[in-house]
């Protein structure tokens, strides 16, 4: 063949079949081979080529000799297609089997993680460290559960924080470094405890005098559920009294450090006493042996003299703390003092005898100063021979809270010597410790019924409920520096940390009136005596709780058309009063989200034809303020019927409580309208224009709350009849009534994503909403259990909405205020009971105790945009003189952001490999606390 000729068409043969037998030696159709012009080149032979010839050549004498041109195999193909589907198969089946053994994952690691919050609930008073790294496993194994983030915020809003245990006997002393690093105790057959308050991790500490052979107190050990889950117990390589039984110090009774850091003391229960120089560990000792009894110490301010008080069994004395001798004797006849304590100034030192009386000495001189401290006329007089006392003077040192034998604490004036006013009540068990907090506002008490209480000092009231978890009588409490821990020691050979709610408390004042210059309490008139009465005032807070707007009292009376205006974040005035009207009540105030913008109105204005007032804003805008939109773009005001501009009508389109189909109200959580009194029109204008839209009409009574969802898209109006209107603004047409509350709502407030809403009524219950079904979610925020009978519906309608669950404990008021953390996982109500509660918006449950030391009904709630500051605005009743309206701002910072990484910081530690076996089985260990 040419060298230039085509390349053959290929042949179709498969490269690898062999060739047929009966066309060997022959060409194609019988003629001669050719050879290839490789062989002729003496190259090595290669395949024959076809040339020029045609396919159809070729097919033709295949046909005639009966030849078989190469094909696929049948066989061969069946063979694959059927592989293929076996593999197919097995793919199926193992995808599937995955698949299953994915779910049976997911399922295993739902239900323990379920069981994981369940058990961290119940541990949270035992075991609190415990329960917040069981609520952290949880959420770390299945992370988008919502229970399990629920449980996490649950655990880091309880108050107990760490149970330390494992000692051999009670406990019955404590006290914090002043500054607040580390944290003593003392008790039966435990000389001296010390750990490092961050971390609770035990500190070395000398046996004996003269820093001889230190001794590591033992490293924490974590309990059985139920017991107290950290503990020092014996330590290594000493005994239990820490190798100073020979020394008469096997039992401490008392423990104090000195202002400066640089002493600390304990005193034993048997008459001994030992002061350590913190920093080189040295100590001196001394004291005689006495019988077995209570003992109290205290340093003086300067830290130089130490006062050592024995009871009725043994001498009473103030030490030298530089050269540890004894320089004076405290007597009286009176008989042996019981607690003791200096002023903070130094020059009083005051101690409380059997039978109730309180005596105080000059420390100059030694001298007692002027006639004993009595109870309150008509107190219950204590036992004369009861060990049990207690006594602390207040930081500025005007206040004295001291008892003797008695269930009751008494708070004294120091200057003039007198009770101020009846003793603080609420122990059912002798009282044995009192400490103020840091700046004098809290008063802590420790009693034999195994509770701890705090009051709040200026109102002479208990905050919130007594802190239980001791599971015997409670022997000693002890702030921090910092007043944000609470420390106690117990007869159940336990000490506790506490974390106490931080709330700081702004005291708003106005202008003199009258010529009398200075300040006077805003909303408050003077009082001449003790009392209290309804406040009809008002107070709005801008939504990012930076402005806060009131109507005040002038005088004795209420502000006629005027209303101050505060920059919460510095607790300041804004401007002087403005006048809203002359010769009438304030009845109505809206403030625009960002609280530049105020809308407000008289009591009189519908009957005198006047339009509201909006401060830089149009002067057409008829009603009283409700509400602005969160974009501040739409107002929502309520015009009443009788109103001569309205003309009882609302603008076209209005509807009066219909479905949103135009036909009967909705029912399940909707209420029926037949039958009620039409009430007024709410109207909806577009700012900054005045433009008027559609709202709705025709309800019973008057609109007492409205908020608008995030969009603007829905206004939400409570009525004074306990109903929730709900209208679609765009479409102008109602979403339904909702049959909230049994007695008026009060306030109202959507979640952050709209999907919710919450109402608060005078029946002492907030109410959580899915505002897409109308219909209740979860139970009633309440005190009490339901007790309204249940709402009839017509004939085939759907039964009326029923809250899930028991009712919850809560307000034992009304509920005055309602607000949604800027997250939407919690939310705040605020109450008539002078309480500010949190709840977990997934779960209804209670975040921690309430919030509590206001003086009055608290009157409006706002979160701060970051979620970590509550603020609240409080009508203090009034009580005694300097009453004032007042700001209270909570930190909340705890149950914000990384609730995770908070539950870690509070637990400071991890699970330990054995708690992880125990706990969470059949998984590997994780260390859930990096």
């Amino acid at each position: 063949m040419p060298a230039d000729s085509p390349d053959p068409p290929p042949t179709n043969r498969p490269a690898d079949d062999p060739p047929d037998p009966a066309l060997a030696g022959r060409g194609s159709g019988g003629l001669p081979d050719v050879e290839p012009a490789g062989r002729a080149s003496g190259g090595s032979p290669g395949p024959v080529p076809v040339g020029r010839v045609s396919r159809g050549f070729l097919d033709a004498v295949a046909a005639r000799r009966g030849w078989r041109l190469a094909k696929p195999v049948p066989v061969l193909a069946a063979l694959v297609a059927v592989l293929l589907v076996v593999v197919g198969g097995l793919v199926v089946v193992n995808v599937a089997t995955l698949d299953e053994r994915d779910r049976a994952r997911v399922e295993r690691d739902q239900a323990l993680s379920r069981q994981l919050s369940a058990q961290s609930q119940a541990m949270a008073v035992e075991s609190p460290q415990l329960a917040r790294l069981l609520a952290v496993a949880a959420a770390r194994i299945v992370p988008a559960s919502v229970k399990a983030r629920a449980a996490v915020r649950a655990a880091t809003a309880t108050p107990q924080l760490a149970v330390l245990g494992g000692f051999p006997g009670e406990m019955h002393a404590v006290a914090f470094g002043p500054d607040g690093a580390t944290l003593a105790a003392a008790g039966r057959g435990t000389p001296l405890r010390v750990w490092q308050t961050d971390g609770l991790t035990p500190v070395p500490w000398p046996q004996g005098e003269s820093g001889e052979a230190e001794t590591e107190q033992g490293e924490p050990r974590q309990g059985e559920p139920g017991q107290a889950e950290t503990g020092n117990g014996q330590p290594d390589g000493g005994t239990a009294d820490g190798g100073m039984a020979n020394r008469g110090m096997e039992d401490g009774m008392a423990v104090a450090y000195s202002r400066d850091g640089r002493h600390l003391a304990v005193a034993s229960a048997t008459g001994q006493v030992r002061v350590w120089d913190t920093r080189t560990r040295e100590s001196w000792s001394g004291g005689e042996s006495a019988p077995w009894s209570r003992r109290w110490t205290a340093f003086s301010p300067d830290g130089k003299l130490l006062a050592t008080t024995s009871g009725s069994t043994g001498a009473s004395r103030l030490w030298d703390v530089g050269s540890g001798r004894p320089v004076a004797a405290l007597h009286s006849l009176d008989g042996a003092p019981g607690p003791v304590a200096f002023s903070p100034d130094g020059s009083l030192l005051a101690a409380a005898y059997p039978g109730g009386l309180i005596r105080t000495f000059d420390v100059t001189s030694g001298r007692l100063t002027g006639d004993p401290l009595r109870p309150a006329r008509g107190s219950v007089v204590p036992e004369p021979r009861e060990e049990a006392g207690a006594l602390a003077f207040g930081p500025g040192g005007r206040i004295l809270a001291g008892t003797t034998g008695s269930e009751h604490i008494q708070l004294w004036n120091v200057a003039t010597r007198r009770a101020m006013g009846r003793p603080l009540t609420g122990h059912t068990g002798l009282i044995t410790s009192a400490a103020f907090n840091p700046d004098g506002s809290v008063l802590a008490t420790a009693g034999q019924n195994a509770t701890i209480r705090l009051w709040d000092v200026r109102a002479r009231r208990p905050l919130g409920e007594p802190l239980t978890g001791h599971t015997h009588a409670v022997n000693a409490v002890a702030f921090s520096p910092g007043g944000d821990l609470l420390a106690s020691a117990g007869a159940d050979a336990t000490v506790r940390l506490w974390r106490v709610p931080r709330g700081v408390r702004h005291r708003l004042t106005l202008p003199g009136t009258s010529g009398a210059g200075g300040e006077v309490p805003a909303d408050r008139p003077m009082p001449d005596r003790w009392y209290e009465r309804q406040d009809t005032t008002q107070a709005v807070l801008s939504a990012d709780a930076a402005r806060l707007v009131v109507q005040p009292y002038d005088g004795t009376t209420p502000g006629y058309g005027a209303v101050w205006s505060w920059d919460v974040k510095s607790a300041r005035r804004l401007g002087e009063r403005l006048r809203i009207r002359p010769d009438d009540l304030v009845d109505g105030m809206a403030l625009s989200p960002d609280g530049r913008v105020l809308a407000a109105s008289g009591a009189d204005d519908a009957a005198r034809g006047l339009n509201t007032t909006i401060l830089d804003g149009p002067a057409s805008i008829r009603g009283r303020p409700l509400a602005y939109s969160p974009d501040g773009r739409l107002l929502a005001t309520e015009v009443p019927s009788e109103d001569p501009g309205a003309g009882g009508q609302v603008p076209s389109g209005g509807a009066s409580g219909q479905g949103s189909d135009g036909g009967a109200p909705e029912q399940g959580a909707v209420g029926e309208t037949a039958g009620r009194e039409a009430g007024g029109a709410v109207w909806i204008w577009a700012m900054p224009g005045g433009q008027a839209r559609v709202g709705p009409a025709g309800y019973a009574g008057r609109v007492t709350a409205a908020a608008f969802d995030p969009r603007g898209a829905l206004l939400a109006v409570g009525t004074s009849d306990g109903s929730v209107l709900l209208w679609d603004v765009a479409a102008a047409r109602s979403r339904g009534t909702l049959r909230a509350h049994a007695l008026p709502v009060t306030s109202l407030a959507f979640a952050p994503d709209g999907r919710l809403l919450l109402s608060g009524g005078e029946d002492q219950r907030a109410r959580l909403w899915d505002v897409a079904t109308a219909r209740p979610q979860g139970a009633p925020l309440t005190a009490q259990p339901q007790s309204s009978p249940p709402t009839a519906h017509p004939q085939g309608a759907p039964p009326a909405a029923r809250p899930h669950g028991a009712p919850l404990i809560g307000h034992t008021g009304s509920v005055r205020a309602v607000a949604f953390a800027p997250d939407g996982t919690f939310l705040a109500t605020g109450g008539q009971d002078r309480t500010i509660r949190l709840w977990d918006t997934a779960t209804g449950r209670p975040l921690g105790p309430p919030l509590a030391g206001h003086g009055g009904e608290v009157r409006a709630l706002a979160f701060t945009g970051d979620g970590k500051e509550l603020v609240a605005a409080v009508a203090d009743l009034v009580q005694v003189t300097g009453d004032a309206y007042t700001v209270w701002k909570w930190d909340t910072t705890a149950l914000t952001g990384d609730v995770t990484a908070t539950a870690c910081a509070q637990a400071a530690r991890s699970l330990t490999r054995e708690e992880w076996a125990a706990y969470v089985p059949g998984l590997p260990y994780r260390d859930v606390c990096p």
